[in-house]
């Protein structure tokens, strides 16, 4: 179909401008990621409701590929995520499951050291290999978060998640763009080596890969150039502001979730405070406190008509439920003070599990953490 060919950003917006784009458009969504999983179960559907019984996500290359779309990057490992106390339970279910029983070479259970467990996020991993050549991961979060490992995943492109009622994507300026940024605190362990082939693919498929944003020019300090601009003919000025307002595209500033009919590039602020960093505002800063739903992140629904967002909320499936607050570890240092004047995290802390729901008139009303952070901003965790 039309619809299928549309990228995921274009897709989101044509389909705010009739029902029956509507329909098309929803539908393609939900084609495209159940064509994902048919590479490794016959009957994705019936995975789908197995996971999100447990509430678990997908994960990994598998939901970079989903919004990715029509790009032919198609991974052989599929990886799935779920809470410290649902894992046994979500184990179990998969191996039992006819149509990966039916399929399975052979599958071993792989707990991680603590080290490991406390950098990646990540207890342990059921590694099932198919009659295929493909993989299946299903991986246990080190705390109540099954959001959590994906705030230590090797690079914000595999920051992403989907689930049997929609998606998050928390770079996507960056991920969209075939850009990426390193987590290389997290690449040290001798574990990591499959991380390493999955960064070879990724740039195998395009994608550029930094530790610092400022690598590329669209993120670079501004404020040199605001003070070069002082000086500046009018031509030069013209053309530089120009330049500017195509990085600024307006989105609604109601609504902190980017997508739909909102624009995929959050604005970038010019605010000339010493506090704020203005290479990387919005969002775009490793040391900045990141999470699903703020005003860098992609989150979308497949069928939000049909109550898709109201289903996640009662049913505590991502991007609400157990949930995490995370800065990217690496070993990039924000001279402009991102790392200590934070209004989601506090200085030194990189990955908080949190309970995220919603209050009759849409704002965030609380959470709870697996310890108290009394002095944290709560107000900037807000939808």
């Amino acid at each position: 179909m039309f619809a299928d060919e549309m990228d995921i950003l274009s897709l989101s917006r044509w389909r705010c401008t009739c029902r029956a784009n509507y329909q098309h458009a929803s539908s393609s969504l939900q084609r495209t990621f159940t064509n994902r999983l048919q590479a490794f179960v016959p009957y994705p559907h019936q995975l789908i409701d197995i996971v999100e019984q447990h509430g678990g996500i997908f994960g990994g290359e598998v939901a970079l590929s989903f919004l990715l779309r029509h790009d032919p990057y198609r991974p052989s490992t599929l990886e799935m995520y779920t809470s410290h106390y649902q894992f046994d339970n979500l184990r179990a279910a998969i191996l039992n499951d006819p149509q990966i029983r039916a399929r399975i070479d052979k599958w071993a259970l792989r707990p991680k050291t603590q080290l490991y467990a406390l950098s990646r996020l990540v207890s342990s991993s059921l590694e099932i290999r198919m009659t295929n050549g493909r993989t299946v991961y299903v991986h246990q979060s080190y705390n109540c978060s099954p959001s959590a490992p994906l705030t230590r995943a090797p690079c914000t492109a595999l920051s992403n998640f989907v689930t049997g009622y929609g998606f998050g994507c928390s770079h996507p300026t960056l991920t969209l763009a075939r850009r990426a940024l390193l987590a290389d605190r997290t690449l040290q362990f001798p574990e990591s080596a499959r991380d390493r082939r999955v960064l070879d693919r990724l740039l195998a498929h395009g994608f550029e890969l930094a530790v610092s944003p400022a690598t590329w020019p669209e993120y670079r300090d501004r404020r040199s150039v605001d003070v070069e601009m002082k000086d500046a003919d009018d031509d030069t000025r013209d053309v530089a502001v120009a330049a500017d307002n195509a990085y600024d595209a307006p989105r609604n500033r109601d609504d902190n979730t980017v997508g739909e009919d909102n624009d995929m590039t959050p604005h970038l602020e010019t605010t000339q405070s010493p506090e704020e960093c203005l290479r990387y505002t919005w969002l775009q800063c490793p040391s900045q406190g990141r999470f699903f739903g703020d005003g860098g992140s992609f989150v979308g629904y497949f069928d939000p008509l049909d109550r898709g967002e109201e289903r996640c909320m009662k049913a505590n499936v991502a991007p609400y439920g157990s949930m995490a607050v995370w800065r990217v570890p690496s070993t990039f240092d924000c001279d402009a003070g991102c790392g200590d004047v934070d209004e989601v995290l506090e200085t030194g802390v990189t990955s908080v599990p949190v309970l995220f729901f919603k209050d009759p008139f849409g704002e965030l009303k609380g959470l709870e953490c697996d310890r108290m952070i009394a002095s944290a901003r709560r107000r900037a965790l807000s939808f």
